[in-house]
């Protein structure tokens, strides 16, 4: 254990010293989240550029399409994280896992900053580039279970939409910083000063960031309700397996999560990653419009996020996941003609339209998740959920919408997979989400 974290306490801090300890673990969580969705989404922003750095001139279409399919497996290596990461926390604490979880994204993230490209060393960069984006994904994969976890045992019950608010709302400013430095990156330099380094740079200001995570992250202490199940023997048997505890016990929710995760998912990767490529590649608008699109739109997200959370602890996750997922059936069309009238105004008015069911949709979705398993469970039952629904949502979509649209012609798919994912999560939340693990009415 480190020196210098701060003392274990033997009983809950009570009152206002228990609050105090759960806005300072709110933060030093959700700050952490924000410096893994930037090191994460970096990719998708800059995507073309890497599409042409690591793959051979020729056939821009295909080097999109592997560009993306790389951007794809990280998806593919986040249950497996979730795995790994999910037990550690559940056996070793949420604060461990998470120390674990940045220190790798952190390497691997500065390591893909340095990497020789195709005309260097041939295929074997984008090799090397597929090892780097699935140590991303690995470590993604331990990220937000982690910080859900450790961010609802502290949380009061009536605060506690509010406080995982902070969660995507992080995240989006991770992205928005993501996006931000990649427009500055397009609109500063030429294509070729881009494709011959201006696309590192974005990379390499994870290591300054991962530092500063990693020592923020060995200062806290771990939460209330993980240090009460330690000092409990009758769960300790179960906690050795966490994941097969799970798939016996708690399969219902496993799905649950999953197809939960897969929505939200869906929103955020086809909403506001995959649509900086949408705009450049498929509507003509330049890189640095796309980019800027993007970034106004998901710093938005970030401070309407908080607001859902203030709704969602009135009305619960559960019915903020009903109504975002009704809203992203009946807006995304609209949102999509706006965004195709070659006007940047109504491109982006376009997408902020499509940003209030996606800003319902994170507050529902990371307020619903934790409340479906126990505590002894909980970091590796929402970590390997949504990891497994990012696969889809993440992984696959993006893939899917440049794929459809180029064998269609048709630049209205993205939005059908979007009022797809609305109808799925409408049954689901709907007709099957409606007890906590011990048999209560699931409202918070």
């Amino acid at each position: 254990m480190n020196q210098h974290a701060a003392p274990r306490a033997t009983t809950e801090p009570p009152g206002a010293a228990r609050k105090k300890e759960a806005k300072k673990a709110t933060w030093v969580a959700v700050f952490g989240t924000f410096v893994e969705y930037y090191d994460f989404s970096v990719y998708g922003y800059v995507a073309a550029t890497i599409a042409m750095a690591f793959f051979p001139a020729g056939n821009t279409a295909a080097a999109l399409l592997n560009s993306f399919a790389i951007f794809g497996l990280a998806f593919v290596a986040r249950p497996v994280g979730a795995w790994v990461f999910g037990h550690l926390g559940d056996t070793r604490g949420r604060r461990t896992a998470l120390i674990a979880t940045i220190t790798l994204m952190g390497i691997a993230s500065g390591i893909t900053g340095l990497l020789p490209v195709y005309a260097q060393i041939g295929l074997a960069a984008p090799a090397l580039l597929v090892m780097m984006r699935f140590l991303q994904g690995f470590s993604a994969g331990g990220e937000i279970g982690g910080a859900a976890a450790y961010i609802r045992e502290w949380a009061s019950p009536g605060r506690r939409a509010f406080y995982i608010s902070f969660i995507p709302s992080f995240a989006n400013l991770g992205k928005g910083l993501a996006a931000g430095v990649a427009a500055i990156m397009a609109t500063s330099l030429s294509a070729d000063q881009m494709v011959s380094w201006g696309w590192r740079v974005p990379f390499l200001l994870a290591i300054p960031l991962a530092f500063a995570v990693i020592w923020m992250r060995l200062h806290i202490e771990d939460s209330p309700e993980f240090r009460e199940l330690q000092r409990s023997s009758e769960t300790a048997p179960v906690r050795k397996t966490p994941l097969r505890t799970i798939f016996r016990k708690h399969p219902a929710a496993l799905l649950k999560v999953t197809l939960i995760a897969t929505v939200q998912t869906t929103g955020t990767y086809v909403g506001t990653v995959f649509v900086a490529t949408y705009f450049s590649e498929f509507l003509g608008f330049t890189s640095g419009q796309a980019s800027t699109i993007v970034l106004l739109a998901v710093l938005f997200a970030a401070l309407l996020i908080p607001v859902a959370g203030l709704l969602g602890n009135r009305l619960g996750g559960r019915r903020i996941l009903l109504i975002c997922y009704a809203a992203y059936v009946l807006v995304t069309l609209p949102e999509f003609f706006l965004m195709q009238q070659h006007s940047f105004g109504l491109a982006l008015l376009g997408l902020m339209i499509g940003i209030l069911p996606y800003a319902l949709c994170q507050v529902g979705t990371y307020s619903t998740m934790p409340e479906l398993y126990p505590t002894d469970v909980r970091h590796t039952g929402i970590s390997f959920g949504h990891s497994t629904g990012s696969v889809i949502g993440g992984g696959l979509m993006p893939y899917l919408s440049t794929y459809l649209i180029g064998a269609t012609g048709n630049t209205y798919m993205p939005a059908f997979l979007l009022i797809l994912a609305g109808l799925v999560g409408l049954v689901t939340v709907g007709v099957f989400v409606r007890k906590n693990p011990d048999g209560s009415h699931l409202y918070r």
